[in-house]
C-alpha cells in the first residue's frame, strides 16, 4: 500500500485523474477497507482518499451526462441539440 506523508498528499492529484483510473483505485480502496486488516488511521486515510475519488468520479459522470446530446421531437422528426454546459 502506498504511504502518504499527510492528508493533503493523500488527496493530491485526484482531480487530474481520469474517470477510469479514479474508479479503479476507488474499487481497490474499498477492497482493502472490506478486508478489515488496517489500523484505524490507515482506514480513515483510505476512506478520505476514497471520498475524494468518489467526488471526482461523480463530477466527471455529471459532466459527461451534460455533454450527451438531447433528443427532441420537432415536427415529427428527431433532431439533436447539444446540451449547453454551464
Amino acid at each position: 500500500m502506498k504511504e502518504w506523508k499527510n492528508m493533503s498528499e493523500m488527496i493530491e492529484g485526484v482531480d487530474d485523474m481520469s474517470f477510469e483510473v479514479s474508479l479503479e483505485e476507488l474499487e481497490s480502496l474499498v477492497e482493502k477497507l472490506e478486508r478489515g486488516q488496517l489500523t484505524l488511521d490507515e482506514s480513515l486515510g483510505l476512506f478520505e482518499r476514497g471520498m475524494g475519488l468518489a467526488r471526482v468520479c461523480n463530477q466527471k459522470l455529471s459532466k459527461a451526462e451534460r455533454k450527451i446530446e438531447i433528443l427532441i421531437e420537432e415536427n415529427g422528426k428527431l433532431k439533436t441539440e447539444k446540451f449547453i454546459d454551464e
